[in-house]
């Protein structure tokens, strides 16, 4: 059996509640990535002790999300029972909003796509909850009679935080408080999960994407802001409040433009779409290529990824011109460095597939 769940160690919890959500995560993992595992295998490549093993597995399997696939063969002994993730278990739903526009998937347990779909956002404030849960109504219709573990909601940061007293670009001030979001969307009757969009877009990523095969990589999202999500032995880093990966604000010219956040020269200023919009391709392209060679040279100075993912809800073609212009400056840090740089697969929905893991992971 292949060995390559090392990038599943796992990270420190802090409390009881982190490290059952983090040791049932990695099972679900194991099972997306492998297929078919007995408990003795499960128990071996996570590391977990086979009392937690089968206490975790006992719960999916009541909780309707795996499922006991019937004993394999044996060349001696006892032939072990294989564990399986439910494919008509059910499904969750991940949804990126923002101030401009939304992407919804569904997705099952598996990972196979359901449904997608995506629209614009041209609401206030006030009416934001309601478009969320229309687009929840719209989607659990679509799947009427299959169970809907939860949705997974992202949006731009930051969240529960007066920094910087302004809104971030593409924000939605109503979803930046997350008790209040909470309180608000309990009309679903269903689990609802918060964070991050660039966090979620690593998640997506990793799962589905450009990431698969990576342990340790940062996610550059170019949206209407510009945000980051880093992955360290295949855990998302979310940070104290939630709020990790804010490389918008990655200094690129401390005597730069002026930011919102009150420094001047932070990336933002210089590869979001809103800098796009007011200074037309050509000039957008000529300030942001020097400021994100600067800005990844810093990521990988710090943190020594093996890879950087280049993501988000720009034009794929604009974030391929990025890309070839990086390479033609020359190697970074490493050598390899051309090599490190990588397109986002998934586009402008790596956030919402990202989302739909929250439901599964965080419960």
């Amino acid at each position: 059996m292949s060995s390559d769940l090392d990038h599943f160690v796992p990270l420190v919890a802090n409390t009881p509640g982190e490290a059952r959500k983090h040791n049932r995560r990695i099972i679900i993992q194991a099972l997306r990535r492998h297929g078919g595992l007995s408990r003795a295998e499960l128990a071996r490549m996570t590391g977990l002790t086979p009392q937690a093993i089968a206490n975790i597995v006992s719960a999916l399997i009541d909780d309707g999300m795996v499922r006991e696939a019937g004993r394999r063969k044996s060349m001696r002994g006892q032939p072990p029972i294989a564990i399986e993730l439910s494919s008509n278990g059910g499904f969750a739903l991940g949804l990126r909003i923002d101030s401009t526009s939304y992407n919804i998937v569904a997705l099952s347990l598996t990972g196979e796509v359901l449904s997608r779909d995506h629209g614009k956002v041209d609401v206030h404030d006030a009416r934001t909850f309601d478009l969320i849960a229309d687009v929840h109504a719209s989607a659990i219709r679509k799947h009427a009679g299959v169970r809907c573990f939860g949705i997974g909601i992202v949006t731009p940061g930051p969240f529960d935080t007066s920094w910087p007293g302004v809104p971030s670009p593409g924000s939605i001030s109503v979803l930046q408080n997350s008790a209040a979001v909470m309180q608000a969307l309990a009309r679903l009757n269903t689990g609802v999960y918060l964070g991050n969009d660039a966090y979620a877009a690593a998640i997506g990523e990793k799962l589905y994407g450009a990431a698969k095969d990576l342990n340790n990589f940062f996610y550059l999202y170019v949206g209407e802001g510009v945000g980051g999500g880093l992955v360290i032995a295949g855990e998302s880093y979310r940070g104290t409040g939630g709020n990790g990966g804010e490389a918008g604000h990655l200094i690129v010219d401390p005597n730069g433009k002026l930011c919102y956040c009150g420094n001047r020269g932070c990336l933002g200023q210089y590869l979001s779409l809103s800098t796009l919009r007011a200074l037309g391709k050509e000039d957008w392209v000529s300030q942001a290529v020097p400021a994100l060679h600067t800005a990844i040279s810093t990521i990988e100075n710090l943190f020594d990824p093996e890879a950087i993912i280049l993501g988000g809800s720009a034009d794929p073609e604009l974030l391929r011109t990025l890309a070839n212009s990086l390479r033609s400056l020359g190697p970074s840090v490493r050598q390899d460095h051309q090599h490190r740089l990588r397109l986002s697969e998934l586009g402008e929905e790596s956030p919402a597939f990202g989302a739909s893991a929250l439901p599964l992971y965080e419960k």
